[in-house]
């Protein structure tokens, strides 16, 4: 994901605010979020040997439509993972560290279906979904020769369940557990081959701040 991308997305929550009066006065209900949360990556062993740690922040955004068919909504959000580490050599017993500086980025989209529980309370709205999602990932390393930077985008899916806080009428608060599978996007060389890890997903916890009704 570009930083032009992500302004775009951060942009959404105003865009979202913005959007014609009408589109309420139809049943539909449109809303904008920024994001932060953390990630835990299922491929646990391969995360830590290269920037030492299976899990980091996330900063993102998205919009999401609530359609005219009770609790139903869709939405689009993207996000992204940055960590510093140092590129490895793998023999056929053991990972080394070779102290050279690696940047590894992970750029998540997850489009989602869902449904809104709104029967149970007006303010505290819990919901559940599920969806597509497609991770970037990059790995770049000082000194790196042509070809030995990676930039491939992996497809799969996602799971999650969240709760709304409606602190006003346009404003609100939410939590979200999300856990997504992206298989065979590892596993083919590297530390991944070594552990024998070959998923690129994990789960997240995140907070939203939404704009919107």
């Amino acid at each position: 994901m570009t930083v032009r991308t992500l302004v775009r997305v951060a942009l959404l929550p105003l865009l979202a605010a913005l959007l014609p009066a009408s589109a309420a006065g139809q049943g539909i209900d449109v809303r904008g979020y920024g994001m932060i949360g953390s990630i835990t990556f299922t491929a646990s062993d391969s995360f830590e040997s290269v920037v030492g740690n299976d899990s980091g922040r996330l900063l993102g955004g998205g919009v999401e439509v609530g359609l005219p068919l009770g609790g139903l909504f869709v939405g689009v959000g993207g996000s992204r993972y940055r960590a510093d580490g140092s590129r490895v050599f793998v023999t056929s017993s053991r990972v080394f560290t070779l102290g050279i500086p690696t940047q590894v980025t992970v750029s998540p989209i997850d489009v989602t279906a869902g449904w809104r529980f709104r029967q149970l309370s007006r303010r505290i709205v819990p919901y559940v979904g599920g969806g597509w999602s497609s991770y970037r990932y990059e790995e770049t390393a000082d000194f790196a020769a042509p070809g030995e930077n990676i930039n491939e985008r992996y497809s799969g899916y996602h799971l999650l369940g969240g709760v709304d806080l409606r602190i006003t009428r346009w404003l609100g608060l939410g939590g979200e557990y999300v856990w997504t599978r992206i298989p065979d996007a590892l596993g083919t060389d590297g530390a991944s081959a070594f552990f024998n890890e070959t998923d690129l997903g994990g789960s997240s916890l995140r907070v939203k701040l939404s704009i919107g009704r």
